[in-house]
């Protein structure tokens, strides 16, 4: 799972029940879905600023911007574009542009 490997020095950015109360999700019928998406989100937050891991010390703003692209992922099932503009704000200062 790639939420297991972000923050080496914490732990996932989030857990499966912080997502579904984010989601405001109170069944587990959604579980496995919400997973996969959870996976995603890291991966093309991680993708997005062209990193690895999150910068130690932005892990809050790393775990909001993944709250948001997990909540776009679940609400928006049909379109997995871009991330939400409000989780690229978050990372954006921490994002490395390739020149």
């Amino acid at each position: 799972m790639a939420a297991d490997v972000v923050v080496k020095t914490m732990g996932p950015l989030f857990t499966l029940a912080e997502v579904k109360a984010h989601l405001r999700v109170e069944h587990s019928a959604d579980d496995a879905i919400i997973t996969a998406y959870m996976d995603a989100a890291v991966g093309r937050i991680l993708m997005y600023c062209n990193t690895a891991i999150v910068p130690i010390g932005h892990e809050a703003e790393f775990k909001a911007a993944g709250l948001l692209a997990v909540g776009a992922l679940y609400e928006n099932r049909a379109d997995g574009g871009d991330l939400p503009i409000g989780a690229q704000r978050l990372i954006d200062p921490y994002r490395n542009l390739r020149v």
